[in-house]
């Protein structure tokens, strides 16, 4: 008996392990993904572009959230980066 719950409560523990890291798999930030939607937002250049995408990969929250947004919204978050970051030539 004491032998089955043993082997019960360890079944479980592998089991939780298990779901964890399939939770984690799904979270993950996909780089390549995350690239090609940078890149093909439109009236931005590719150096502008490229600035956003390193920030958004050192900045996971915010790289998910990107994400998630519509086309237009992407490119208001790269507008509003832009002049966050000052891209005008007196700065």
């Amino acid at each position: 008996m004491y032998e089955d719950d043993s082997v019960e409560k360890l079944s479980k523990k592998i089991g939780d392990v298990a779901f964890a890291i399939q939770s984690l798999s799904k979270n993950q930030l996909d780089i390549n993904e995350l690239y090609t939607e940078v890149m093909k937002i439109e009236g931005f250049d590719e150096i502008t572009l490229g600035d956003a995408f390193d920030h958004l990969v050192q900045h996971e929250m915010l790289a998910k959230a990107f994400m998630a947004k519509n086309a237009n919204l992407r490119k208001i978050w790269v507008q509003n980066f832009v002049n966050l970051h000052c891209y005008k030539p007196d700065c």
